[in-house]
C-alpha cells in the first residue's frame, strides 16, 4: 500500500518545483500578437510577479504534467501495464538469422508492421477497415496493435483495450444483481470506443454465450462503422496433415487436430471478421522461448 501512495507525493514534488507553472500543472501562455506570436508568461522568482507588463493570457496544461497525462490515459484505455512499453519503434524485425528460414520469419515480421503502422498513420482514412492479426504465440501481435492503440490516443483518438477472456468474465460478473456494474455498464464503452482492441480473440472455449456475445459486439461495431483491431492465436486452417503413425496391429493412433479460428469463433463471427478487418499473418517462432536475452522479451 505505502508504494502505490509514493508515485503520487513524488509527482506533486516535483510539480512544486516547476518553474513554468508552480506547481498548479497549467502555464499562462500570452494570446497572440498580430503577427500570430505567442509566449510564455514567466514569473519573477523573487517575488512571483509577471516578469513584464502583463498580457491578455490563457491557461495550457504545464510540460511538467505531461508524463501524467499520458500514463492517465494509458489507463483510461486500460492498456495493461505490461504493455505500456509497446510501440512501432522497439518492435523488433531482425531477430532471426541463419538461413532462408530465419531471413522468411524476418520478411514476416517486417510485412506486418508495415501494415499496421500504416493503419496508425493514414487513420482515419476513407473505407478503413480494421485489423485482425493472426499468429502463434509470442510473434508480437499484441505489441504491434497496441503500439497503434498508443500512435491515435497520442493523436486524440479514443481508444480501448479489452483482453478476451477478461471481457467475458466481466459480462458474466455483471449478471449478479449485487454487482456494482450492470451488463450495460460494461457493454457500453466496448460497444462506442472509437477503436477497440479486442486481445486473444478465441482464447475461450466457444459456448452458445460467448459466440452470441462477441458476435453482437463485432456486428453492433461494424454497423456503426467503429473501428475493431484483434488478436488470436488461431490460424483460418490447420497445420498440414502430419503422417500418423500406425500401432503395430495396423490402427492410427489418435493425434488431435489444432482448431481454427472457426472452430473457436464459428462461422457467422469470422464471415464477418472477413467484411470489418484486413488479416495479417505472422509466420515466425515463439520469440519469448526461442530468445530470452533480457529486456527483449516481446508481448
Amino acid at each position: 500500500m505505502r508504494a502505490k501512495a509514493a508515485q503520487p507525493m513524488l509527482s506533486r514534488m516535483v510539480q512544486a518545483q516547476c518553474p513554468l507553472c508552480g506547481g498548479t500543472g497549467w502555464q499562462l501562455v500570452e494570446r497572440g500578437d498580430a503577427d500570430g506570436q505567442r509566449t510564455l508568461q514567466r514569473k519573477d522568482p523573487a517575488n512571483g510577479a509577471p516578469s513584464r507588463s502583463p498580457k491578455p493570457t490563457y491557461a495550457i496544461p504545464c510540460e511538467c504534467s505531461k508524463a501524467d497525462r499520458a500514463s492517465r490515459n494509458l489507463a483510461r484505455a486500460r492498456i495493461p501495464r505490461r504493455y505500456e512499453h509497446c510501440d512501432f519503434e522497439n518492435f523488433e524485425i531482425d531477430v532471426w538469422e541463419g538461413g532462408p528460414e530465419g531471413a522468411g520469419w524476418d520478411r514476416s515480421l517486417a510485412q506486418a508492421k508495415v501494415v499496421v503502422q500504416a493503419f496508425a498513420r493514414n487513420y482515419p482514412a476513407s473505407g478503413e477497415s480494421g485489423l485482425l492479426l493472426m499468429g502463434p504465440c509470442g510473434v508480437g501481435k499484441t505489441h504491434l496493435a497496441v503500439a497503434a492503440l498508443r500512435e491515435l490516443m497520442r493523436r486524440g483518438h479514443d481508444a480501448r483495450f479489452h483482453d478476451y477472456r477478461e471481457l467475458l468474465k466481466e459480462l458474466q460478473a455483471s449478471y449478479d444483481p449485487d454487482h456494482p456494474v450492470s451488463e450495460m455498464g460494461v457493454l457500453e464503452p466496448v460497444l462506442k470506443a472509437e477503436v477497440l482492441m479486442i486481445d486473444d480473440i478465441g482464447a475461450s472455449k466457444p459456448s452458445p454465450w460467448a459466440l452470441d456475445t462477441i458476435g453482437h459486439i463485432l456486428n453492433k461495431r461494424y454497423n456503426d462503422n467503429r473501428i475493431t483491431l484483434l488478436t488470436t492465436n488461431y490460424l483460418d486452417r490447420s497445420e498440414a496433415e502430419p503422417v500418423i503413425p500406425r500401432m503395430p496391429s495396423g490402427e492410427k493412433l489418435a493425434i488431435a487436430r489444432e482448431d481454427t479460428l472457426i472452430d473457436r469463433l464459428g462461422q457467422r463471427v469470422r464471415s464477418r471478421l472477413y467484411e470489418m478487418c484486413r488479416t495479417v499473418e505472422i509466420f515466425a517462432p515463439d520469440y519469448r522461448r526461442e530468445i530470452r536475452h533480457a529486456g527483449r522479451i516481446r508481448s
